[in-house]
């Protein structure tokens, strides 16, 4: 039985589709949608159109999947028409593609269950309770909506260890962060996932912006920055100040000089290019993870997310309490560094005692951990931030603490600032 919720679902979805079927896809690219998934007989038959429309690369518009309907016989009630304009209706835009297809497979992977269910149950009246009960575990096992991938032989994966060992030998594995403390003990390795924390004024969102400036600006290596405290606007603006030299402040107020905007323009021009992406809609795990899988199928090879404690639950999770929400945050974090392959940077906050906000699940998936502190010495004259190594699950951790000293957006360490303040 088809309910009224799921058919506006499917329709949503089959408007997403209508109005931007490239983002569409490529928002959903993991929930591996197909025709069986949808109950209804008029989503079938138009997401079933406009597949073949895609496969011809025809262009996908209500008009075209109409078209395509009528030729092949599905039209012939004439309910195309109605029901295209009011999928695209019930879709507000096409970023949200993520969000319905996920529900789309919940509610499918629902169906599937029932019927299985419902199956074993009805046999129990004749069948014998041993024979139902190894049917029923041989097809849930079948239809396990995330089944686990077959392993690897022990010398499979000591190869992949070999691999791996060379890489970082001669360096291809690791990406450079601009920090000697961090790139002396190897960089940023494949599928690393390190957190920062911090409370309020901290600067361990400088740090982590830092860092992807470096990768993005100097390393020229593909990245993503996902935040969900400012707009791609604000991040650029403040990226560009921090190049030029100049103040963000002095934009804003409307106060910049001529030789401002010459400085502006110029870093304008030597950052275009930079491998960087940069959203903030990625404001759940589902989209988070479709986002990610995204930008690493276009090169991306570090993803910086500021701040983990930000992200809303999804629906399945929204009746959680907020320890297991950021939980499961950071779960999804390390399975997406780990299953992609990809650097992972988590910026997190403190409570006022210094400890993680909310869960200690993120210091438990951090590889390394970096505290951000701001001492009591700190003033106009003594930019002075620490850095402490809490976590490093490949090495040893420093027995004392490393200044850090801001200036404007950047950070210096020691050395930068003494030579600096020399000058």
């Amino acid at each position: 039985m088809t309910h009224e919720l799921d058919t506006d679902i499917e329709a949503a979805f089959i408007g997403c589709l209508l109005l931007d079927y490239h983002a569409t896809l490529s928002e959903t690219a993991d929930f591996g949608v197909s025709p069986e998934m949808f109950a209804s007989r008029p989503a079938r038959q138009a997401f079933e159109a406009i597949r073949l429309l895609a496969r011809d690369r025809c262009p996908v518009d209500p008009l075209s999947v109409r078209q395509t309907l009528a030729d092949g016989g599905g039209d012939a009630d004439g309910w195309a028409g109605p029901y295209l304009s009011h999928a695209i209706d019930l879709t507000p835009s096409a970023a949200h593609a993520a969000y319905y297809g996920q529900l789309l497979r919940l509610k499918h992977e629902s169906r599937l269950l029932r019927k299985i269910l419902g199956d074993a149950y009805r046999r129990l009246e004749t069948e014998p309770a041993d024979m139902v009960q190894n049917d029923l575990m041989r097809l849930l096992a079948r239809h396990d909506a995330d089944p686990a991938a077959a392993g690897l032989t022990f010398a499979e994966a000591a190869d992949q260890a070999v691999d791996a060992f060379r890489k970082a030998a001669d360096g291809t594995s690791r990406v450079r962060s601009g920090f000697a403390f961090l790139d002396s003990a190897g960089g940023i390795q494949d599928g690393e996932l390190i957190v920062i924390s911090g409370k309020a004024g901290s600067c361990k969102t400088t740090l982590a912006r830092q860092i992807l400036t470096h990768v993005c600006g100097v390393e020229k290596v593909p990245a993503a920055l996902v935040t969900l405290e400012m707009s791609e606007a604000q991040i650029a603006g403040q990226t560009l100040t921090d190049q030029s030299g100049t103040s963000y402040r002095k934009f804003m107020a409307g106060v910049a000089n001529e030789a401002d905007w010459s400085r502006l323009f110029a870093a304008k021009a030597s950052s275009e290019g930079w491998p960087l992406h940069i959203t903030h809609r990625a404001r759940t795990p589902s989209r988070l993870a479709a986002f990610a899988h995204k930008v690493v199928r276009r090169g991306a090879r570090l993803i910086v997310l500021d701040y983990l404690q930000a992200l809303q639950p999804d629906p399945a999770q929204a009746r959680l309490n907020i320890e297991q929400q950021v939980s499961f945050a950071s779960n999804t974090v390390r399975d997406l560094a780990v299953s992609l392959g990809v650097r992972f940077i988590v910026v997190c906050t403190e409570s006022r005692e210094g400890e993680l906000r909310y869960s200690d699940a993120i210091r438990y998936d951090a590889w390394r951990w970096i505290q951000m502190r701001q001492p009591d010495e700190n003033t106009e004259n003594n930019p002075v931030y620490l850095c402490t190594l809490k976590k490093n699950r490949f090495g040893v951790l420093p027995r004392k603490d490393r200044e850090l000293y801001r200036v404007g957006d950047r950070l210096l360490t020691e050395e930068e600032w003494k030579a600096q303040s020399k000058q």
